[in-house]
């Protein structure tokens, strides 16, 4: 079975006020499809149906405090309690600490030592491959600090990346998915409606094993506690989203995930406590939504069935 991890980082499960809750309001028909036409708040989850499952994520990993990126992400790319190692939650860039738990267990890492195709869907900046190649250290400049999915990447070989060349022929995808973000920092790129982008996933994941696609946006809208903005990110991933269920080959089990709540409650500027939910789309979905309880379980998830 071939894998898509769409990884959406700061969307927890929220309540049911629609005041503090961009996901009650926002039209997002592909994500409401996937739960039986109810919108995205903790009285629709879980959820089952035919060859799908949505569960209740813990993101707390039995470690007091708020749930942070660093740690969730280092988490949901490896399968080890990042958390619990380091004995707090970090927020932004994994410590060297979590950079060796990224470089021995990630999921990039053991798919492609299996002899499988793994890759990272996102399109990096052609500054980023000038680092690379240049052989700076990864923490080197505050400029190009990896995230956690970036080391976790390049623990799979540079042939997982993805570049500007590539997005341009509609083989990759941008982090803002329409290219607005990135044509207003100057990038020649030309802009694509959501639906094309996701379609366009789609077909860059049928010639893959495993392929990662990341959405940081909604976190940045959840800290900025805008709703508005909040609204037209949610309703351009719904879009892209769209476009992958349309066109992602019937042989993918698409698990979508996130690393903590934010974007749920525009009450608090911080994360959340509250659960984030997985989605598993595709043959034998709820067999493998059933061993799923928190971020501990993505990895080895995708590791059972990815082949």
């Amino acid at each position: 079975m071939r894998v898509f991890l769409l990884f959406i980082d700061g969307m927890g499960l929220g309540g049911d006020d629609p005041e503090v809750n961009p996901l009650l309001t926002a039209q997002m028909p592909a994500f409401r499809s996937l739960l039986g036409g109810n919108p995205l708040w903790r009285g629709a989850v879980p959820f089952s149906g035919p060859d799908l499952a949505v569960v209740a994520t813990d993101p707390c990993l039995d470690v007091p405090g708020l749930p942070q990126s660093a740690t969730g992400q280092t988490t949901i790319f490896t399968g080890q309690n990042a958390a619990r190692a380091i004995g707090r939650h970090l927020n932004a860039y994994p410590t060297p600490r979590l950079r060796a738990i990224l470089e021995e267990h990630s999921i990039f890492r053991r798919v492609v030592a299996r002899g499988l195709k793994a890759t990272f869907l996102n399109a990096f900046r052609p500054e980023f491959f000038e680092w690379v190649a240049a052989g700076q250290p990864l923490q080197a400049d505050r400029r190009y600090r990896p995230s956690a999915s970036t080391v976790a990447a390049l623990a799979g070989g540079m042939h997982v990346f993805r570049n500007f060349d590539q997005l341009r022929r509609g083989q990759a995808v941008g982090f803002d998915i329409d290219h607005e973000v990135l044509r207003q920092m100057g990038y020649d790129v030309e802009p694509v409606d959501p639906v094309e982008a996701g379609r366009r996933a789609a077909r860059v994941a049928a010639e893959h094993h495993f392929t990662l696609y990341e959405h940081f946006l909604t976190d940045k809208a959840g800290h900025a506690r805008d709703m508005a903005e909040a609204r037209r990110v949610l309703e351009r991933l719904d879009a892209f989203l769209a476009g992958l269920l349309q066109e992602l080959p019937e042989d993918h089990l698409l698990l979508i995930t996130s690393d903590h709540g934010n974007i749920e409650d525009l009450s608090v500027k911080t994360h959340t406590l509250n659960p984030v939910a997985t989605f598993v789309r595709g043959p034998g979905a709820g067999a493998v939504a059933s061993g799923i309880r928190s971020l501990l379980d993505i990895t080895p998830a995708i590791l059972r069935v990815v082949g």
